[in-house]
């Protein structure tokens, strides 16, 4: 276990020591971005390499055509068309088996014989996350926020930044690529800060995400029936520590990654569970997607400006794309329409705050509306972590089973969750602190305490790591 902790900040030494030595050779910089980026891809599978090659090559040429077009009608076209072939490529690897499947039940059904083709697809990892780079690109270029970039170089590294990858955070063109002209940033800044930011993720993830997930929430949820009502609710808000923690030690991760090399990242999450309404929960939960959703679907379908039902159906549709772009199940479409169901519901309550008169009345509200939107957001998160509807409803079942026997549950399992939810009330401060200890001491000893502490947070996780739970999207 020491030898990958010792070798990953024996990298990060690496990357700041060649930064300094490079800013002032861009070119060469650049050029070992790529280089890092497509080396990191393919110790995942070398042969999906020329899938983000070709994405990336299609895309950076795409633009120009958008961009030189001088009538609108032949914009739109080339939009259409990079859009639709970048669909088609997630598609293909992503929900081929689901529709395949769909369409063959449903042929069934109505009596039909059917026998597609099966193919045993991969999906590369990551892509959902580039795609999306290279989606929001075109439209931004169609809609003149940004003009094409003309260094392949440049877009490449772009579309296959490494520490955001596999799960974002989901920079737009118009946020990186100029922070990589003249070579990038030119010095670190908050070297402490990303530190703090990549501990706090690996703390979340080995620690908090993995113990909850190895000693709870895959039993519980693999056999809802051979446990007590107790444990199938314990194990649904667990499931809502694993993921947030499991998702946001990623980004950490990554933001603190990418600060290291002298790039700024925008925030991703701020404190979901606190939100007081599922609007409030979308501004603060995977923020860069939310974002996402919001211009590049649900403003397009005419956002909130065509009447009230219009307003509520484009968000039901932003919402099922949502839900759809997560994972090609059901279950995944049915978590998204019911956080759409949540988001007019979130539409509708500002009606209600404006006829309440007294800021008292107002403060309960916000109060009582927090704790239903946390516990809603947990519930349906059941449909997320399961593996299709059916063992949803098992849940669910199982957690209104009055029958069901009752179950010892360890004592530290308990604690263990509480001392979760008191790690997101008081997380900031402790970074903070970590942070003011750590600028009063030399950089060779400040590298030596992270090390330490990752040394320890290592060792205080379970035997088994899970993988990260969006790199399967």
């Amino acid at each position: 276990m020491l030898f990958p902790t010792f070798t990953f900040f024996a990298f990060f030494v690496f990357i700041l020591i060649l930064n300094w030595s490079l800013k002032q050779k861009p070119l060469l910089w650049r050029i070992f971005l790529l280089i890092s980026s497509y080396f990191f891809y393919a110790t995942w599978n070398v042969r999906f390499l020329s899938v983000i090659f070709i994405i990336s090559l299609f895309n950076f040429y795409s633009a120009f055509l958008i961009d030189k077009s001088f009538q609108e009608k032949r914009k739109k076209i080339f939009l259409a068309i990079s859009i639709v072939v970048n669909v088609l490529i997630l598609g293909f690897f992503k929900y081929y088996g689901f529709f395949r499947e769909s369409a063959e039940i449903l042929l069934n059904k109505l009596g039909f014989s059917s026998n597609f083709l099966f193919l045993n697809i991969i999906l590369p990892v990551g892509l959902s996350f580039y795609i999306l780079r290279a989606i929001s690109y075109n439209i931004d270029v169609y809609r003149k926020k940004i003009l094409p970039e003309k260094s392949w170089l440049d877009f490449f590294i772009y579309i296959s930044f490494f520490p955001q990858l596999l799960a974002g955070p989901i920079m737009r063109a118009g946020e990186f690529l100029p922070q990589l002209k003249n070579g990038g940033s030119k010095a670190i800044e908050n070297i402490n800060e990303n530190f703090a930011l990549i501990l706090g993720g690996l703390f979340k993830k080995i620690v908090i995400a993995s113990y909850l997930t190895v000693n709870l929430v895959d039993d519980v949820f693999a056999v809802p029936q051979n446990h007590s009502q107790l444990a199938v609710l314990l194990a649904i808000y667990a499931y809502a520590i694993v993921i947030y923690c499991d998702f946001s030690a990623y980004s950490d991760i990554a933001i603190g990654a990418a600060g290291l090399m002298g790039f700024k990242s925008p925030l991703n999450f701020n404190a979901p569970y606190l939100a007081i309404d599922f609007r409030d929960f979308w501004r603060r939960w995977h923020i860069t997607f939310s974002k996402w959703l919001r211009d590049y679907v649900y403003i397009p379908l005419g956002g909130n400006r065509k009447g009230k039902l219009r307003t509520y159906f484009n968000v039901l549709i932003t919402m099922f794309v949502s839900g759809l772009w997560h994972g090609a199940g059901i279950n995944f479409i049915f978590w998204g329409i019911l956080h759409g169901f949540g988001l007019i519901v979130g539409h509708l309550r500002e009606k209600y705050l404006q006829q309440l008169s007294t800021n008292f009345s107002r403060t309960l509200e916000k109060i009582f509306s927090g704790f239903i939107t946390f516990n809603l957001v947990c519930f349906f998160w059941v449909f997320f972590r399961a593996e299709n509807m059916a063992s949803a409803f098992d849940i669910i079942k199982q957690l209104f089973n009055w029958q069901a026997n009752i179950e010892p549950i360890a004592v530290y399992t308990l604690y263990f969750i509480i001392f979760s939810f008191l790690i997101f009330a008081f997380g900031k401060k402790i970074q903070s602190l970590f942070v003011n200890l750590q600028s009063k001491l030399p950089l060779p000893l400040q590298v030596l305490v992270v090390s330490f502490l990752v040394i320890i947070v290592v060792k205080l996780g379970p035997d088994i790591i899970p993988p990260f739970i969006y790199f399967k999207f």
